[in-house]
């Protein structure tokens, strides 16, 4: 049977933290197919079906709003990972998708350096960096969100990572 219940705040690949809503068979899921129907916590407009065999690609609930303020003062002493260009970028999904928190961190702090230094020539990221550094952020950010009960700008603001606009 599901290791989840309706109602547990999980973690799901790069969509980040997601509440389960609802554990069934669905309309279009066939017949004895069980899942978990999830809405993402920074879009309530969006829902998302997971077969429960295929729960494994949950990875974990949410840690605690105790946890959460841990990282959060851990966050502050982070630096940015090292920039390596043409570097793969399965390396960069493999550390957000490994949930370690402090790694993720440090690679959303190496994109926004590069960021704000290509801003001095009047340039941006690329398209595929920039992707990523948003898809670190919602990862990181909802879960810290959902765990402690904010939102994900207010969760960023906590460890001063938002740029000036």
């Amino acid at each position: 049977m599901s290791n989840y219940s309706i109602g547990d705040l999980v973690m799901y690949g790069l969509t980040g933290a997601c509440r389960v809503e609802e554990i069934g068979p669905l309309s279009f899921g066939g017949p004895g197919k069980i899942y978990y129907s999830m809405v993402p916590v920074y879009d309530t407009r969006s829902m998302l079906y997971l077969p429960v065999s295929k729960e494994e690609e949950i990875n974990g609930r949410v840690m605690s709003a105790d946890e959460a303020r841990v990282l959060l003062a851990k966050l502050t002493g982070i630096k940015a990972m090292k920039y390596q260009q043409n570097t793969d970028r399965s390396l960069y999904e493999s550390i957000v998708k490994s949930g370690d928190k402090e790694k993720i961190y440090s690679m959303i702090l190496m994109f926004r350096n590069l960021r704000k230094e290509n801003r001095k020539s009047h340039k941006g990221l690329n398209i595929s960096d920039e992707k990523m550094m948003r898809d670190a952020e919602r990862v990181l950010f909802s879960e810290i969100s959902a765990a402690i009960g904010c939102t994900m700008k207010e969760a960023m603001e906590s460890v001063s990572v938002l740029e000036e606009e």
